[in-house]
């Protein structure tokens, strides 16, 4: 067993008020463009981040091994109310000792990022903890080490059987989580019960397959191997029962995280002179210019066709089913347009295995990719590659898009490889903050892809045929900013969002509910992608004017990307900031 990394009480004073870090002052000659920038905060504020770091791996080993710090891979998250509002307690500590240490931080602007994106941080997930319950209303809390579980047996940086062993130590500990779920949950949401109640069901396969691996990697502990699949495997048909039988009946819980949340949720201000009708307005334009792009270019590809809807219907027939061998070619040929353009760097080190992904982390996308762990020495990302989710039963013969069972093979490797997830995350990784590292911006990483997939067509990347498909995943994701506003703000039914989808994206019944589902669980993640997009590129535009003949775009992503991930509001002060 690897020894524990505990939180150590002695980086408290750091965030607690207490100073031991040198005072620095940076001395600029005359001639310097650059104001004097006082950084004697700087050290203190990057203890602040450390001790934050510390307290995150020890009261979470799952979200520890995520983020390749292992110390903790035999165990599971302790789930006990106790220790929820213990750990509250703690974290309220810290962001009032941030707040009284750091009144005026004489600190760099790059400091000063981090001391706003920690207390952030910190005050995020304070309020959401306190009005949302997640102990009491998310039953998929409980379904969680399941991603532990697979990051451990996927991720090579440590023997395959030193990893077998921590996996056998969580699983036998999987009926203690079951317990803690069943204590704990009261009236959540009906749709989070639903969603929990088909990964539970789902979740026997997955087991099948890390039978397989365990017994390879432990042939001396048959056993013991088999006895902890069966008492996992046992524990999670135990959970389905539980919420199927006890829990959903009195599943009456909202879901909405109401306006006031809402707002605080997207950032604090991430534009703040835009409010909600100003939000809406925005996915309703980009809705509708989507549209508009995808009817000019359905007449161009095939005047016959009535609407893009029967032309895109056509394309994705036919596509045959992809092989997991055909991403790697597109993969390196994107990078190879990339680079013979000069419009992104392209940093070393940024390789990646293409594998089969588990069941239970199937979107209804072909692929994902997963990036390495920001900490650790694992430096290899992993193209998740598998047939979409089981579809249920048509409830219409009305033709939809998903029917076929094609993949837009260039899509989907230029949303999550190049130039988009995966260029972005190798660039985050290389940044030395660990604030930076162990508090990610969904909305930047979101709304770079979105911009990512925008760039490649600017560059002349995509077909025709191949563009139509793109804009199809644009609408969809115009669409969903709007479901995610509309529920969380009341202002859009679950059922008014389902026939958005339907109606307006012409999905399938199944992956529609799939959609709003999620966008129930994760409030403000589909608008922020959109919000991002858009500012990035207002930075452009911004970066350009102030560029002038310096201006390139190898320029502008270089900027953007080597920053961390932060989001864009933060963005525009590091970089324009005099």
């Amino acid at each position: 067993m690897r020894p524990r990394l505990r939180f150590q009480p002695w980086l408290l004073p750091v965030i607690f008020g207490l100073s031991c870090a040198p005072q620095r002052v940076v001395l600029v000659l005359p001639f310097d463009a650059r104001a004097v920038e006082d950084t004697r905060d700087d050290a203190d504020i990057a203890r602040a981040g450390q001790a934050y770091l510390d307290f995150i791996v020890s009261v979470s080993p799952e979200r520890a091994t995520l983020l390749g710090l292992h110390g903790h891979d035999e165990e599971l998250d302790d789930r006990r109310t106790a220790t929820f509002f213990a750990n509250l307690a703690s974290e309220e500590r810290m962001l009032d000792g941030l707040r009284a240490r750091f009144p005026a931080p004489r600190a760099s602007r790059s400091a000063r990022t981090d001391l706003e994106i920690l207390e952030h941080a910190l005050a995020t997930d304070l309020r959401v903890k306190r009005e949302r319950r997640p102990l009491e209303t998310q039953p998929a809390l409980y379904e969680a080490p399941l991603d532990g579980l697979f990051e451990t047996t996927a991720r090579g940086d440590a023997p395959a059987s030193e990893r077998a062993s921590h996996v056998l130590s969580r699983l036998v500990q999987i009926p203690r989580v079951i317990a803690e779920a069943k204590g704990n949950l009261r009236h959540p949401p009906r749709v989070w019960t639903e969603m929990a109640i088909a990964r539970a069901k789902g979740v026997g396969i997955d087991f099948d397959a890390l039978r397989a691996g365990l017994l390879l990697a432990l042939p001396s502990d048959q056993a013991k191997v088999l006895r902890a699949i069966d008492v996992a495997r046992a524990a999670y048909a135990d959970y389905a029962s539980f919420l199927e039988k006890d829990l959903l009946p009195r599943s009456t819980g909202e879901y909405a995280a109401g306006p006031d949340l809402f707002a605080f949720m997207l950032g604090e201000g991430e534009r703040p002179e835009e409010g909600t009708s100003e939000l809406t307005a925005l996915g309703q334009r980009v809705l509708a210019e989507t549209i508009d792009q995808m009817t000019m270019l359905t007449k161009k590809i095939d005047p016959s066709a009535a609407t893009w809807f029967e032309l895109a219907l056509r394309l994705e027939a036919s596509r045959a089913t992809l092989p997991r061998s055909s991403y790697p070619e597109e993969v390196s040929r994107a990078k190879a347009f990339l680079a013979a353009r000069d419009v992104v760097p392209l940093p070393r080190g940024d390789t990646y295995d293409v594998i089969d992904a588990p069941l239970f982390e199937r979107a209804l996308t072909n692929a994902v990719y997963d990036p390495p762990p920001q900490f650790g020495k694992e430096t290899r990302g992993l193209l998740l590659v598998g047939a979409s989710s089981p579809r249920l039963p048509k409830e219409s013969e009305e033709p939809t898009l998903g029917d076929g069972d094609g993949e837009n093979l260039v899509g989907v490797v230029v949303r999550e490889t190049y130039p988009g997830r995966l260029l972005q995350r190798a660039f985050q990784r290389l940044y030395p903050s660990v604030i930076r590292k162990v508090i990610r911006s969904s909305a930047f990483e979101g709304g770079w892809v979105f911009y990512a997939e925008e760039l490649m067509n600017e560059l002349g990347y995509y077909t025709d045929e191949e563009r139509l498909m793109e804009l199809r995943d644009t609408l969809m994701r115009a669409a969903l900013a709007l479901i995610d506003l509309g529920l969380h703000a009341r202002t859009m039914t679950f059922d008014e969002a389902v026939a958005l989808l339907v109606d307006t994206v012409h999905v399938r019944k199944d992956q529609a509910l799939s959609e709003v589902r999620r966008c129930t669980l994760e409030p403000t993640v589909s608008l922020s992608y959109l919000m991002a997009r858009e500012s990035i590129r207002d930075l452009r535009e911004r970066y350009r004017l102030e560029e002038k003949d310096r201006f390139s775009l190898e320029r502008f992503h270089a900027d953007v990307l080597s920053r961390g991930g932060i989001a864009p509001r933060l963005l525009a002060e590091e970089m324009f900031e005099r």
